[in-house]
């Protein structure tokens, strides 16, 4: 009985370090493909189940801009995987947006605020802007950004629909 109790804490023990080795392997395969956009700062990944890992990785792009990408990886076959990461919405992206657009209107009004967050996942953004003509008249835009196929994002800001009275 104690043969038995000791063999399976080995069989834990060898499947834990298995576990471990795909996840550095993975993290490793990450690290080395996303090393031509920048200085990989950090690969941090965690298995949800023996076929899936979800996680982030932290990067310096050449500009010097810190950036995070969220990272799904889904086991293919064996001991492979298909991985994709995918850049953060993050406090710095909703800057630079909100930046981006308040240049933009500028150019047609006087722009007085401009809001954005994150809209369901990494890929959209939704908020408003608020603009002003000379004579103190306002207008309220809302916004909408989606990402592109590569990793900039298109917008648009439209009048807001007068509510009924």
């Amino acid at each position: 009985m104690r043969w038995l109790a000791l063999s399976m804490g080995l069989a834990l023990a060898v499947c834990g370090c298995t576990f471990a080795g795909e996840e550095e392997q993975l993290e490793n395969s990450i690290r080395e493909n996303l090393s031509n956009q920048g200085a990989v700062q950090e690969v941090d990944l965690t298995r949800q189940d023996d076929d899936n890992f979800t996680g982030h990785v932290i990067i310096r792009e050449p500009s010097g801009r810190v950036g995070r990408l969220n990272c799904t990886a889904r086991r293919t076959s064996g001991s492979n995987f298909d991985w994709r990461c995918s850049p953060a919405i993050d406090e710095q992206t909703l800057d630079e947006m909100e930046a981006n657009i308040r240049t933009e209107l500028s150019s047609q009004a006087e722009v007085l605020e401009v809001e954005m967050s994150r809209a369901g996942d990494d890929n959209h953004m939704t908020g408003h802007a608020l603009v002003g003509d000379a004579a103190g008249n306002r207008l309220r835009l809302a916004c909408t950004a989606e990402r592109d196929s590569g990793n900039l994002f298109n917008w648009e800001c439209r009048p807001e629909a007068a509510e009924p009275e």
